[in-house]
């Protein structure tokens, strides 16, 4: 059923348009038509729309309002679609399309690297630690962002391991899904020398500490770095991302592709719709 087609059936804030279904429909059409499973027995898009939902509200997947397929078949596509790459290779190609609608190029030279530090809930007690720094008890979300703020890869582990000792796994990903970056921002936490040698013999890559101005009190934008506060303030709009609510790591990191999937679409589409409050 297409929502914008059928007044029955009431639209939600966070449902794709018709535009956004343009672009990312044949996407999601052609990586199932290559992957094995279950025969299609409802339209992608309802499904697509009910994971959005889960996203943008917060709610449970038993909780999803029943003019979405049964929540069972949503939570099969969303598992499977998490574990087979899907969501990654869609928002890979989403990210390369807004950077040339920008006038960039599809392929980044530069990014910025940091962590946010979530609470977690009864259901995430599997890889919670405690942030003494924050002092949160719970999960980090580890992101590299482009200097457009668009997503290039997240990883999600304890709260309890520091950003430094966490970087090389977080590092791996970002040079697997992206081998073209030559220069990467962080903040003091990542200031290790060890760290900085290790990145730029691998990687052929400067990282590079964005330090705060001596003499300077309050408040201050530092270069570089306000661009993936930034990113994390747009994902704050995702209630999803409120807490840590995934029991497994890796369902976490995909509810920030999901996250980052709906901010692209909206950009791409110029459609301020998918991160109303």
């Amino acid at each position: 059923m297409n929502p914008e087609q059928h007044p029955a059936r009431e639209r939600y804030d966070s449902d794709v348009t018709d535009a956004e279904w343009d672009i990312i429909g044949p996407l999601l059409t052609e990586t199932q038509a290559t992957t094995k499973g279950r025969p299609v027995e409802h339209e992608l898009r309802a499904v697509l729309n009910a994971i959005f939902y889960v996203n943008k509200t917060g709610c449970q997947w038993r909780s999803l309002p029943k003019d979405f397929p049964p929540h069972s078949v949503v939570f099969y596509h969303y598992t499977k679609w998490r574990k087979d790459g899907t969501l990654e290779v869609i928002h890979d190609v989403l990210r390369q399309l807004a950077r040339k609608r920008a006038g960039r190029h599809p392929h980044p030279s530069g990014a910025i690297i940091d962590s946010q530090s979530v609470k977690g809930t009864p259901e995430s007690r599997i890889a919670s630690g405690f942030d003494g720094g924050k002092l949160i008890q719970g999960r980090k979300r580890h992101i590299v962002v482009d200097t457009l703020g668009y997503l290039i890869v997240a990883v999600v582990h304890s709260a309890g391991i520091n950003d430094g000792k966490a970087a090389p796994e977080v590092l791996e990903k970002l040079f697997q899904a992206a081998d073209t970056i030559r220069k990467i921002w962080a903040d003091s936490a990542y200031i290790g020398q060890e760290l900085h040698d290790w990145v730029l013999a691998r990687f052929q890559c400067v990282l590079e500490v964005v330090k705060k101005q001596q003499g300077v009190k309050g408040f201050h934008v530092l270069p570089r770095r306000w661009v993936v506060e930034r990113t994390f303030a747009w994902f704050s709009r995702a209630r999803r991302l409120s807490k840590d609510y995934e029991r497994d790591p890796n369902s976490s990191q995909a509810q920030v592709y999901i996250a980052s999937i709906r901010l692209l679409l909206r950009d791409l589409c110029d459609n301020q719709i998918a991160y109303a409050t």
